[in-house]
């Protein structure tokens, strides 16, 4: 039984050690998996020198130091083998870096276009059309109503009123693409002032905790933290339903804190599950402006539950 269990395993090991020269090739001759495929000869090799004396009176290689010599080659072979496996290990975890590092850097550079872009239309929009939409408000204003009949009368004020409405409008869909009140007065008014403007629609509360330095925060920071907030407070006005928001902004020693929660409708969440594919496009451009600043997040919420979701955001002072 010991004979044919060594005969067997004499095979296995001739037949691994065609298998790893094999594969040289496809390893396009990398000197560690040569290391690693010579390692196997030797052991091939010397498992016939064993099974050689079970059949022979003298092995056929009589002397033992030759079998000796052997084991310590393929010792050192595989320890080379293995140190080069090593290198190979840590430049895949240089590539991944890199691969991470670049990714951010694009999603750094996609952000900053688009807000380039934001404030370009903006500028344009502001620019143009609301001279246009004044000028009209001022001729409509100009004119001579009481010799106007009662309907065209009405028509006239009609049209002021919507020339006023789309004045208005307009200075919101401008501000929102390009916050002035970011850029005149910071992160904290820009969000209060925006709170308010929203929240007064359907009489949500909401509650702010700002215990931040802005000074420390770069413009890219201020930019995408507006950005995140915003959206999460839009998501919280349109799809929640809450009674209250809360939001807090704490400075920690090399770190910016950001919890906000409503008590809204909630949802089920999974985080094993997630796909950029199956979340909305507000939850997609939250999620890469955070990436793009190195910063971690995590959700809770539930059906009927609220949603409370917190950021980690690392700072240089």
């Amino acid at each position: 039984m010991l004979k044919i269990a060594l005969l067997l395993s004499m095979l296995f090991q001739v037949v691994a050690t065609i298998l790893a020269v094999s594969l040289i090739r496809k390893t396009r001759f990398n000197i560690s998996w040569i290391l690693i495929s010579c390692a196997f000869i030797l052991m091939a090799l010397r498992r016939l020198f064993e099974f050689s004396g079970f059949f022979w009176e003298s092995k056929l290689f009589p002397k033992d130091e030759i079998n000796g010599w052997i084991g310590v080659l393929i010792s050192l072979f595989v320890f080379v083998g293995v140190i080069f496996i090593k290198k190979i290990f840590n430049l895949q975890d240089e590539i991944e870096r890199l691969r991470e590092e670049n990714e951010k850097k694009i999603i750094s550079a996609v952000i900053n276009n688009e807000e380039k872009a934001r404030q370009r239309f903006a500028r344009e929009l502001h620019d143009g059309m609301g001279p246009v939409l004044s000028s009209i408000k001022m001729t409509l204003s100009a004119l001579n109503k009481e010799n106007l009949t009662p309907m065209n009368r009405k028509i006239i004020e009609t049209a002021h009123s919507a020339a006023s409405n789309s004045i208005v409008t307009l200075k919101e869909i401008a501000n929102n693409m390009s916050p002035h009140l970011l850029t005149n007065y910071g992160l904290k008014q820009a969000l209060e002032t925006l709170a308010a403007q929203l929240f007064s629609q359907k009489n949500i509360g909401y509650e702010f905790d700002f215990q931040i330095d802005e000074k420390h925060l770069s413009d890219e920071m201020n930019i995408n933290f507006y950005r995140i907030i915003s959206e999460l407070m839009n998501n919280s006005f349109i799809h929640a339903n809450p009674q209250k928001v809360y939001l807090e902004i704490k400075e920690k020693d090399t770190y910016i804190h950001i919890r906000y929660l409503d008590d809204g409708k909630g949802f089920e969440y999974k985080p094993e599950n997630e796909n950029y594919r199956d979340r909305g496009m507000g939850m997609n451009n939250i999620f890469s402006r955070a990436k793009s600043l190195n910063g971690h997040y995590s959700i809770v919420t539930a059906p009927d539950n609220g949603f409370s979701i917190e950021f980690f955001f690392p700072i240089n002072k």
